[in-house]
């Protein structure tokens, strides 16, 4: 229980510290985004190899993805049609957030400081099927109620398949598959990066955080997070009663409510739709799902 604690009262420092840098002008958000792009080259896919490279591949691991895409296909299913009456500009957007989670950014510096390193398996299985959901269902989505001219979706596309932490999964999983061992030394260089991606993640985060909310669509927005936690709420007490408990049904029950994915401001700024609403539903789903992954953690005694 107090290492539970310690893990959330960690995290939050570390989010506060990133927001109060920003809230004090030390560091600006157009700053963050260049340490953003600094982790997406170096820490991020450190850590994706070296999660990966050793561990004992199985036939049960694989079904993970398949079980985050079938999570996000039924909210997506009921967003497709709760939305049908609103304009395309605002549908795009909240059915894009209405699936996906932020696993990268939030979940792993948090499932690592829960449970160990050794929990990150199970983060990375389930974001392989939340990354397939990003690029290959949720930006189609969007693009289908945009009216950005098409070729900028292809590259778009394009240039989100070819980030170094996708493809850093990929190299990790490949080693494994094929038994390739690395070098030492760079072996010890990737697991340094890797450690340092948590501290910085989660500053990256506070300096994210805004509080600045959209309340003209602020209806739709709610309706995104019902849908969410609607479902993740469900399927936590499915995994609880259903599965025998253990190291991955724990992590599967903080995985299905994780907040809207980073993902979703990203293709909301590419595709024409207003970001604002984007990073309002990031926001409010930050801070719910903090809140919810303590509570729901500590009563149900997943540690």
């Amino acid at each position: 229980m107090g290492q539970v604690n310690l893990a959330f009262i960690t995290t939050l420092t570390f989010i506060f510290t990133g927001f109060l840098l920003k809230a004090g002008g030390i560091i600006k958000e157009q700053e963050g985004k260049i340490l953003s792009r600094l982790l997406m080259h170096t820490t991020f896919p450190a850590l994706m190899i070296v999660s990966t490279i050793h561990i004992d591949l199985n036939f049960r691991l694989f079904l993970i993805p398949l079980f985050a895409i079938g999570i996000s296909a039924i909210m997506l299913t009921i967003a497709f049609f709760l939305f049908k009456k609103e304009k395309n500009s605002i549908r795009g957007v909240l059915t894009m957030g209405s699936g996906g989670w932020n696993v990268g950014l939030f979940g792993f510096p948090l499932i690592e400081s829960i449970w160990g390193a050794k929990a990150l398996l199970f983060a990375i299985m389930y974001d392989i099927g939340n990354t397939f959901l990003a690029f290959g269902v949720l930006y189609p989505i969007g693009s289908h109620f945009s009216e950005v001219p098409s070729r900028g979706k292809l590259n778009m596309l394009k240039k989100v398949l070819l980030l170094p932490p996708v493809l850093g999964m990929i190299m990790g999983l490949t080693l494994n598959a094929s038994n390739i061992p690395l070098p030492n030394i760079l072996e010890d260089v990737l697991t340094t990066l890797a450690k340092a991606n948590k501290p910085l993640v989660l500053l990256l985060l506070g300096i994210y955080l805004s509080f600045n909310l959209d309340k003209n669509q602020f209806n739709g927005i709610l309706k995104v997070l019902i849908i969410r936690y609607g479902i993740g709420l469900l399927t936590i007490l499915a995994i609880y009663f259903l599965l025998p408990k253990s190291l991955m049904s724990s992590v599967l029950i903080a995985l299905v409510i994780l907040p809207v994915g980073m993902s979703v401001l990203l293709f909301s700024d590419e595709l024409g739709f207003d970001a604002k609403i984007a990073g309002t539903m990031a926001n409010l789903s930050l801070l719910l799902s903090f809140g919810l992954l303590w509570l729901v953690i500590t009563w149900l005694q997943l540690y």
